[in-house]
């Protein structure tokens, strides 16, 4: 008589027979879904009659923001866009939690490469574009009411220059040492973290002070920043910004920074024994 498959393989065996078979039903049901939409750029579709002659003609009116894609984005599909940012929060936290356990150390790891490979010319270039590209991405940020930009923008360019140091100078500290040759500004990744939770929270917060007043959950309208209701949404629009912005840029910091964690041995850095950069 042959052996019985231990209960695991019969578990997995049953997982793969539900996902074989959840798939194709899945898919009959998005392209019958696909067949019930309007053909794409229908002047005649629900969305070009109803919906968008009122984001042309009343945006500006009633937002404040002359850019429609700001008006749209971050006070008509308030809703949306925080369930867009908790969806790139939750990347970045799902993916510290996973590369942490998968390196069996459950603590925050040192934030940063595992060793800095910058060189005099390096480390020059990266003391001059920097402070730029962190500032362009605070203008990207207030500009965004005016003209192509946000905070999802401006939140990846303000990541990038975070990025950018720690590619050419390592961790700003390691085992609890301040390392005299790594300038010391940037986030680590406890901070990368607080940083991205600051921001989720400050655009519920703006939702729930609405409330507080007397409006609904995200309607700008209601709070107490001024007379004229265009003006107070244009305001708590760049609230809103601002927070996807802290959102984005620390979800960056903790992607980078988790990442790296595969260039570490038990936590330690790999090469950490080595001289100073040469």
């Amino acid at each position: 008589m042959g052996a019985s498959p231990p209960p695991r393989h019969e578990a997995t065996r049953v997982r793969r027979l539900l996902g074989a078979a959840a798939f194709p039903a899945l898919f009959t049901g998005l392209v019958l879904g696909m067949a019930e939409l309007p053909e794409f750029g229908d002047p005649a579709s629900p969305a070009s009659t109803h919906v968008s002659p009122r984001f042309i003609e009343d945006a500006a009116a009633e937002t404040g923001a002359a850019n429609m894609v700001t008006a749209v984005l971050a006070d008509y599909r308030g809703y949306d866009t925080l369930g867009e940012t908790a969806v790139i929060f939750a990347a970045g936290l799902g993916c510290l939690v996973i590369l942490a356990a998968a390196g069996g150390r459950p603590n925050l790891p040192a934030a940063g490469m595992s060793h800095p490979f910058g060189s005099v010319i390096l480390d020059t270039a990266t003391r001059i574009l920097v402070p730029v590209v962190l500032l362009f991405a605070v203008y990207v940020l207030i500009h965004g009411h005016i003209s192509p930009g946000g905070g999802f923008q401006g939140g990846v360019l303000f990541g990038s220059g975070l990025i950018m140091m720690r590619l050419v100078w390592g961790p700003a500290h390691e085992g609890g040492a301040r390392q005299s040759d790594v300038p010391a500004f940037g986030p680590s990744l406890r901070s990368s973290l607080i940083l991205a939770c600051a921001g989720i929270l400050g655009y519920a917060g703006i939702g729930l002070a609405a409330m507080a007043f007397g409006g609904e959950f995200l309607n700008y309208g209601t709070l107490p920043l001024g007379s004229d209701p265009a003006h107070v949404r244009e305001l708590a629009t760049l609230g809103i910004e601002a927070a996807v912005f802290l959102t984005v840029a620390g979800t960056v910091g903790v992607l980078f920074d988790t990442i790296s964690i595969g260039m570490r041995e038990d936590g330690v850095p790999i090469g950490s024994g080595r001289g100073p950069r040469e």
